[in-house]
């Protein structure tokens, strides 16, 4: 049992944008060790914390957030003390290449990492598509509220439609996942049925 107190990590989701919140952490999280229950139930605290310091790098930039999360894991003693090399160099990996852009995982942790944050760890069309809304609402303030939907229907089509470097994955239940979140949001997306994208996520905003 790998007792660490990433409280101070955790804390860190509560200031990034809506896509990348402590919900975001936890839905990833969940997801990731799913995974590790049925693929490495050895594993499983490992994954767990490679999960938790998924998106920690955020607190530094969003450009390079996977290779300043990989930092910032590296110059904590207290983590590096608890696990053997192996383990801490795992850890780094799965961190450092978990993004779906960037990303070349190489272990079977850090390919949970990746395929757990691919749709946010989420089931659901409406809250994924929330995520991407919301990201909208904080960085693009000149929108309206319809060039918002459109925004965010158009990023998860390029990043999300068949064959795109969002649906490189590792394992078959990753898939089957995607398809439900995001083939209702293409189909939108691509009839421009802007109403349809809305009843998604209205049910979800407070």
């Amino acid at each position: 049992m790998i007792k660490i107190d990433l409280s101070k990590y955790e804390d860190l989701y509560d200031s990034f944008d809506g896509g990348h919140n402590r919900q975001h952490l936890i839905s990833v999280r969940n997801c990731a060790l799913d995974l590790a229950k049925k693929y490495i139930p050895n594993k499983i605290d490992l994954v767990y914390l490679a999960a938790t310091l998924h998106d920690i790098g955020l607190s530094v930039n969003r450009e390079n957030h996977e290779v300043e999360g990989e930092k910032l894991i590296r110059s904590d003693s207290d983590i590096k003390s608890q696990l053997s090399s192996e383990d801490f160099e795992e850890l780094c990996h799965a961190v450092g290449q978990h993004r779906a852009s960037t990303g070349n995982p190489k272990t079977i942790v850090a390919q949970i990492i990746s395929d757990a944050d691919r749709g946010g760890g989420l089931n659901n069309p409406g809250e994924q598509f929330l995520r991407a809304y919301l990201y909208g609402k904080k960085n693009y303030l000149n929108l309206t509220d319809d060039e918002q939907i459109l925004r965010a229907a158009e990023h998860q089509f390029q990043k999300f439609k068949p064959g795109s470097y969002g649906r490189r994955t590792y394992f078959p239940e990753t898939n089957i996942r995607l398809n439900k979140i995001y083939d209702p949001i293409i189909t939108a997306y691509k009839n421009k049925d802007v109403e349809l994208l809305k009843t998604l996520i209205r049910p979800l905003l407070k």
